[in-house]
């Protein structure tokens, strides 16, 4: 349980704070950045450097009520056909000013549901894929799933269509907190789910699990760790639950139920570390667990690997071209974010331009800032003699060395053990818009702890 000192420094530190899965975080993104800048970064990129393809599908067929992503409810899968349509007009119209020759190191369906898609039509995006980019016959090919839309057949088709990655929103397994969030699905489903995945050679499989959800309690958190852990996937992420029903309303709709308080989600951490790897798995940054032969393991182990919009990642792309709804893509020196409107994004299609709604471009002091956070959130240190001019928010860094969050050795900053759970509030030392309040702090994150 935790103790007095540690409560004291949930307390100190357990405020909102940006995740940092980019740098600049998308708050700070704004309509100065045009559909014209975006092309201008399509033809600037350097086809000997790999890109990585983000798909976005935003539909689901019934609501979660903690979902925090950009998604849509349909019933009928008419509708995605025929988004899917003016997707693949999307790709083709982006390969018009792209330089002959990029090179694709993955391709990430994310949503939404994405196999909530018809067969037919994720096989029309990776056609329309292949004939923009015809190096993507190498590339890895990811999916995230909804395991209650699974079964055999559909596992057997997405296998078929070249899928060897696929991460399962499992978050609880609990059935009380499975109601409260309304997504059902019982362990048997995803045991049975697992092993079709592996009979059609899909074995690099993800769990996503969420802790602070309602009704959650430390014995529930370890018995769904447990149960995981049992299915031996290749690597688990366990996100913090993010309550933003200001900007998610229908999160009102958890409301009613008990939450747990900031000591217990710190303690469910704690859990889950100790659990995850007493059952063999290795620590990934702050967030992410990996078996020891795992890609993700052997991409850390190298210094390797990256954090980006999916979490952490071991794919060596530092571009990152996102298609669809919504969707980031993110540049060398640029983010650029699709407009989030439906209608917005198919008559900008129909008429021939990019849908960027909204993007950033970084000055030499961003990327800096970029660089640093990152080896921060990647590492857990840095030595800041190679990053000099970064804008340092020095009382912060003295308050957490302080509390034992952080120790200095000259110029080398280092996150201690204790201090992990706060990796967060070290990077935004390092964030000079979040330290100065250019943005609404508590409007837009989660909290730390």
């Amino acid at each position: 349980m935790t103790d007095k000192a540690t409560k004291a420094l949930i307390h100190k530190y357990g405020g909102a704070v940006p995740r940092y899965t980019s740098y600049p975080t998308a708050v700070q993104f704004d309509d100065q950045f045009t559909s014209l800048d975006f092309i201008t970064c399509l033809k600037s990129i350097d086809p000997c450097d790999p890109v990585s393809l983000y798909i976005h599908i935003p539909f689901c067929h019934s609501l979660c009520h903690y979902c925090g992503c950009n998604t849509k409810i349909v019933q009928h899968t008419n509708v995605i056909s025929s988004y899917v349509e003016t997707l693949c007009r999307e790709i083709e119209q982006a390969g018009c000013y792209l330089p002959k020759g990029v090179i694709v190191s993955r391709i990430h369906f994310g949503g939404g549901s994405p196999n909530y898609a018809p067969n037919a039509d994720i096989e029309k995006i990776i056609d329309a894929l292949r004939r923009v980019f015809p190096t993507i016959h190498a590339a890895q090919i990811d999916m995230e799933c909804d395991p209650r839309l699974l079964s055999d057949k559909k596992v057997c088709a997405l296998s078929d269509l070249g899928i060897r990655r696929v991460s399962l929103g499992i978050q609880d397994f609990d059935p009380v907190v499975q109601a409260a969030v309304n997504r059902i699905q019982p362990l048997d489903h995803i045991r049975d789910q697992v092993g079709y995945l592996r009979s059609r050679d899909i074995h690099d499989i993800n769990f996503d699990l969420i802790l602070g959800l309602p009704e959650q309690t430390l014995h529930s958190v370890g018995n769904t760790l447990i149960e995981t852990a049992k299915m031996r996937p290749s690597r688990i992420s366990v996100f913090p639950y993010a309550h933003v029903p200001w900007m998610k309303k229908h999160q009102k709709l958890l409301e009613k139920y008990n939450f747990p308080s900031p000591e217990i989600r710190f303690d469910m951490q704690c859990k889950a570390s100790q659990i995850l790897k007493a059952e063999g798995y290795v620590e990934i940054g702050i967030d992410h667990y990996a078996l020891p032969e795992s890609s993700l393991n052997e991409a850390a182990q190298s210094g390797r690997i990256q954090r980006n919009f999916q979490g952490y990642t071991d794919d060596p792309a530092t571009v990152i071209l996102g298609f669809g709804l919504s969707s980031i893509s993110q540049f060398k020196d640029a983010y650029a974010q699709n407009t989030t409107d439906a209608l917005t994004y198919r008559q900008s299609i129909d008429q021939g331009s990019p849908p960027v709604h909204r993007g950033y471009k970084m000055d030499p002091s961003d990327i800096r800032a970029r660089e640093a956070i990152m080896r921060i959130m990647c590492y857990f240190q840095l030595d800041l003699a190679d990053y000099p001019g970064t804008v340092v928010s020095s009382v912060l860094l003295s308050d957490l060395e302080e509390d034992g969050i952080i120790f200095r050795d000259k110029s080398v900053l280092q996150v201690t053990e204790k201090g992990k759970f706060f990796t967060r509030v070290v990077a935004s030392c390092f964030d000079p818009a979040f330290q100065f309040g250019s943005y609404n702090k508590d409007s837009h994150h989660a909290k730390a702890v």
